[in-house]
């Protein structure tokens, strides 16, 4: 009996070893204080973690409940009070677009967000000199605050790519990709995108994107650099530099939704990560109120960031006279009292999106154009409309709308006839519904499980040590070489000049015959008289 539990015992060591060697160390970092930059990750997290992998996990909504020996979090929610001091709103009523908000404010807060990792007690632990820390990958939000990625360097780990929005076209000129400022997936330019934009629209598009991308070069990378170079030493290599060797990214997006572009090699994509089987339950009135919607009701939110409570009065008035005299009830996030709140309306500072998008009794839901939020809504099959407030909002939304599951209306200049009208066609024609349907059996037909194909592709970068074969080798050609412009600008001056040295030969041709038959006409004249 002795013998056989010594070897019961032994059995269970080696394995317990051979499972401490396959084990690996992950080091996430997501800077941006904003929930759905957070939540589309935490189930590759904890997927990582069941199967024996350390995280630590650095941001600024940790998940409750974890082990914090083997899922260390690291929390920098203090941050939020830097966005909470932006409005949103404000600035899209001021015509704030993307661009401009990059420039004016963004390269601001992605310092402030450096520091605010960087500076951090429990992060210095990890990064100082002596520290005995070791990581076998970083995986770092690719957004605008390159100086996160000083942490592959650091620990010589190679480094996974994070994005919640697709990838900005920063990102996408670095990493050797095409950009293409007018079309549908540049979401950098808001509604100024589509297949049919005139000339001029797409040359001030490619003004403006290339500027922009000119600026991260030669503005946001140097300031970050700097701030790298405080806490880790003048001896880190250029961000740009750790940039480029990145393995593999992972992208929040489905296909079936996504504008369809060349993709980089190395440029996972996957969706709804964040949908949950376990529905959060709802509180009694609300549940009652919505229990209650004989007629269906009507779901709106303008997510976590954008605030339905910082709309102008007359905006709000708009969507109040036209609320009251719906049949349906409205189940409103509104952040603050609602002074003349219409009988028919029940509003919360904060609601479980995902319970009522389940419920059998909503109709419509009217949002903001947030990644998540579309996916819940074609998780759920519930039709939208869309008010765009900021970032990739405008084309989420437009993107939407082309296919034919959701309708746009633009909130600065609403009136009560558009809103009637469009709330009218969106539950009145069933098509949309049907659209959606549809839309989420493509959405859902995938041939593997995506959390656990992310994992693989995290574990195939430990393995080895990095996939520098999935790296575009069009990274270390100059942007002019990479569609050969220097070859498209030298064939046209010299297709210019050799036109117009012909036209010239011509047009000397010509005057020279012009002047010889006036001397010959002269001389006839002459004969004759």
């Amino acid at each position: 009996m002795k013998s056989i539990t010594s070897v019961v015992f032994l059995v269970l060591c080696i394995f317990a070893a051979v499972q401490q060697l396959q084990s690996a160390k992950i080091l996430a970092i997501i800077p941006t204080p904003s929930y759905s930059h957070q939540i589309p990750y935490r189930q590759l997290w904890l997927e990582l973690h069941k199967r024996g992998h350390e995280i630590v996990l650095v941001t600024a909504n940790p998940i409750p409940g974890m082990n914090a020996t083997t899922f260390r979090q690291i929390d920098i929610g203090t941050s939020y009070g830097i966005i909470r001091q932006m409005d949103f709103v404000k600035f899209r009523f001021e015509g704030l677009d993307w661009l401009a908000f990059e420039e004016n404010y963004l390269f601001d807060f992605s310092d402030l967000m450096a520091n605010e990792v960087l500076n951090h007690t429990d992060m210095k632990r990890l990064y100082e000199p002596n520290s005995n820390e070791e990581f076998d990958v970083v995986m770092a939000e690719m957004l605008l605050v390159p100086s996160i990625y000083a942490f592959a360097h650091r620990f010589n780990a190679p480094m996974i790519g994070l994005s919640s929005l697709g990838l900005l076209a920063f990102n996408e000129h670095v990493l050797g990709g095409i950009v293409l400022p007018s079309h549908e997936y540049t979401w950098e330019m808001e509604a100024n995108v589509g297949l049919q934009q005139p000339f001029w629209k797409r040359l001030w598009n490619y003004v403006s994107l290339w500027r922009s991308i000119y600026k991260v070069h030669h503005n946001l990378l140097p300031r970050q650099q700097r701030i790298v170079e405080t806490y880790f030493g003048p001896s880190v290599p250029p961000m740009l530099d750790i940039l480029k060797n990145i393995s593999v990214i992972f992208i929040n997006q489905a296909d079936p939704i996504t504008p369809a572009k060349p993709k980089l090699a190395n440029m996972i994509t996957f969706t709804s990560f964040h949908v949950s089987d376990n529905l959060t339950p709802l509180p009694e009135d609300l549940k009652r109120f919505m229990d209650n919607a004989k007629e269906g009701f009507i779901y709106f939110s303008l997510g976590s960031n954008a605030m339905s409570s910082d709309l102008p009065k007359e905006t709000l008035q708009v969507f109040k006279d036209v609320f009251s005299k719906l049949p349906y009830k409205i189940v409103w996030k509104f952040e603050k009292d609602m002074p003349g709140k219409p009988d028919n309306v029940f509003i919360g500072k904060w609601l479980p999106q995902q319970t009522i998008l389940a419920h059998p009794n909503i109709k419509l839901f009217i949002y903001q154009g947030g990644v998540q939020s579309s996916e819940e809504a074609v998780h759920f099959t519930v039709p939208l409309l869309g008010f765009p407030v900021l970032a990739d909002q405008d084309y989420q939304v437009l993107r939407m709308e082309a296919l034919g599951v959701a309708k746009r209306l633009e909130i600065t200049t609403v009136t009560r006839d558009e809103l009637n009208s469009a709330i009218r066609e969106l539950l009145s024609n069933k098509v949309y519904k049907e659209r959606m349907i549809e839309l989420k059996k493509k959405v859902n037909d995938n041939p593997y499980d995506m959390v656990s194909h992310l994992v693989w592709w995290t574990e195939y970068v430990i393995r080895y040590k990095g996939a520098p074969h999935l790296r575009s080798s069009l990274v270390d050609q100059p942007w002019y070489q990479r569609c050969d412009m220097d070859i498209v600008v030298f064939l046209t001056v010299l297709s210019v000049l050799i036109i117009s040295n012909v036209t010239g030969i011509i047009a000397k041709l010509v005057v020279r015959s012009y002047k010889q038959y006036q001397v010959l006409s002269g001389t006839q004249k002459q004969k004759i008289s």
